[in-house]
């Protein structure tokens, strides 16, 4: 059959069998099983290929977390723009192990998370990893909130209800456990909701506190009135960004002009 044809040829290629074949059963062999492995990539980037063959533009596409899309993402594609308007970009936000998942597959050529995710990967050499945005993050509140008559202490500031952008369990796991421990048993936090604006929108119109990347709070509008505080929680977390890329891939200088102007904002 045509069928047994390609595969005959593929296994000539390869130089290889891929089949174990009897009169009755055919299985694949420990090189095709190998090859199974692989073929999801192998088909997502030969899509890939076709399609910006296809268009003939480039198309880059990456996966983000939300806050990086929100806090970091805009201003540099619009540079970015300036520079190659010709340049496609598809940009999402999905949980961090889907996000490796497809980036393992070449679904995508760059992924953009927070650095203490690092850790928590169990095949740290298969990746290209800089870290390219490091900033603190600030509490904020209204200006006649209660939290600002105490101490502004840890604990006393656990005391309160927070609004916090992520704090996933992949971030939770990187936070040293006795922390991790207080924060548990303070039910922190009390809203977490992925977007750095709805969580800045709650602790301007009521009693919660929010944490949130410096830059973007002095970016915003609707913080004028509103209290910054240094990092107040005991933790020591900045928003810190790290760029993942295959480490196996070459990069090309365009998308690596893209990481460049994403660290310069």
């Amino acid at each position: 059959s045509a069928l047994t044809k390609s595969l005959q040829q593929l296994e000539q290629e390869l130089g290889t069998d891929l089949f174990d074949r009897t009169t009755r059963v055919v299985s694949p062999t420990e090189a095709g099983h190998r090859l199974a492995l692989r073929g999801e990539e192998l088909l997502a980037f030969a899509g890939q290929v076709s399609e910006d063959v296809a268009s003939g533009t480039r198309h880059i596409r990456l996966i983000a977390g939300p806050a990086v899309i929100e806090a970091s993402l805009p201003a540099a594609l619009g540079a970015f723009h300036k520079i190659h308007p010709e340049v496609r970009i598809s940009a999402e936000t999905m949980p961090p192990d889907l996000a490796f998942a497809r980036l393992r597959r070449r679904e995508v050529e760059l992924l953009l998370y927070h650095s203490n995710l690092i850790t928590t990967l169990p095949d740290q050499q298969s990746f290209r990893i800089n870290q390219i945005i490091d900033e603190h993050y600030v509490a904020v509140l209204r200006a006649d909130h209660p939290a600002l008559r105490s101490d502004r202490s840890p604990e006393a500031l656990l005391n309160h209800r927070w609004a916090i952008p992520g704090y996933d369990p992949l971030y939770r796991s990187a936070i040293p456990a006795a922390i991790e421990e207080r924060f548990r048993r303070a039910s922190f936090p009390h809203y977490r909701i992925l977007s750095l604006s709805a969580c800045l929108s709650l602790a301007a119109g009521g009693d919660l506190i929010t944490l949130l990347p410096e830059p973007f709070v002095r970016a915003q509008p609707a913080a004028r009135d509103l209290v910054i505080l240094p990092m107040p929680l005991a933790d020591g977390a900045r928003y810190t960004i790290s760029a993942f890329g295959l480490a196996n891939v070459p990069q090309d200088p365009i998308l690596a002009e893209l990481i460049r102007l994403i660290a310069a904002q």
